[in-house]
């Protein structure tokens, strides 16, 4: 495996713990691969992910970017002091008070613009080709709207949706610029390859095991340097621009950094997830209205 270049990533936490104690590394550029599928398929087995610059339309990211600040500013979430699609964050969270937030969550994620950019065109193609095949992306679109302060814990995706083939592949995709104040994603380098980890917490399922689940949540954990110091490998990570895309499978260890926005920027982003039409899909995140958690 070619290492990544280091990334000074000093004054960055992910809920206030650090990604050390060994340096922390950029994620490698696969952009020069994305027409040839072949190679994009074995840098993923190597990798664990793929990380594709500008393989998106910037104007079609920035109209579902506009589509969701329309909707967060609505309920006040947004400053209105500042132009809408810079995403600052209000301070307040008291318009939610008043919502139905499963409606506004669903609302959040069946925007025509969103739909637009992620279940047509250019990602459909990119996976019919990844894939050798018919696409079916899941129906559900997961939005994150991450405040100053907040952060993702460390994951493996396969624990919330690993009821269908383990042939699916997620797609993080920055709804606009993420640099590195703003908490992008982090992968744990080799984590693709953790047999004992897969064997123990990646054969959790968050609704089966609601009961009896030992890490009490979907999460490993909060504490990145702790998972590093455990299992190995250097966490990743880079900036994101309007077009980027990255994919990983269902079995690659991620997080984020704290979203320490200086000018309190909300991170906006989606994960989707792909794979071949003629595999077996998940039923919590498929069909026209995917019932999601709470149902075994």
């Amino acid at each position: 495996m070619v290492s990544p270049a280091h990334v000074d990533l000093a004054p960055w936490r992910s809920h206030g713990y650090s990604f050390g104690p060994e340096p922390v590394g950029e994620l490698r550029d696969s952009s020069s691969l994305a027409q040839q599928p072949d190679a994009l398929r074995e840098r993923m087995a190597e990798d664990g992910y793929l990380l594709l610059r500008g393989a998106l339309d910037r104007e079609q990211v920035l109209a579902a970017r506009a589509e969701l600040c329309a909707k967060l500013a609505a309920v006040g979430l947004l400053d209105p002091s500042h132009p809408l699609t810079d995403a600052i964050y209000s301070g307040s969270n008291a318009g939610l008070g008043q919502l139905d937030r499963k409606a506004f969550a669903h609302d959040l994620r069946t925007g025509p613009a969103l739909r637009a950019l992620l279940q047509q065109g250019r990602i459909i193609r990119l996976f019919e080709a990844f894939l050798g095949g018919p696409v079916l992306p899941f129906s559900f679109i997961w939005v994150r709207t991450v405040r100053p302060g907040a952060a993702t814990g460390c994951h493996y995706d396969w624990v919330y949706m690993g009821r269908g083939t383990r042939n699916l592949y997620t797609s993080w995709v920055p709804i606009g610029p993420v640099p590195f104040s703003d908490g992008p994603l982090a992968i744990l380098e080799g984590s693709h390859r953790f047999t004992d980890l897969k064997a123990t917490y990646g054969a959790l399922d968050v609704d089966r095991d609601k009961d009896n689940n030992p890490y009490g949540g979907g999460w490993l954990s909060k504490d990145p340097g702790a998972v590093q110091q455990r299992h190995g490998g250097r966490w990743l990570t880079a900036e994101f621009a309007p077009g980027d895309l990255l994919l990983f499978g269902m079995f690659t260890l991620h997080c984020s950094l704290d979203n320490t926005s200086p000018q309190r920027r909300i991170r906006l982003s989606t994960d989707t997830r792909y794979q071949l039409a003629a595999e077996p899909a998940d039923e919590r995140w498929t069909g026209e209205e995917p019932f999601g958690h709470g149902m075994e």
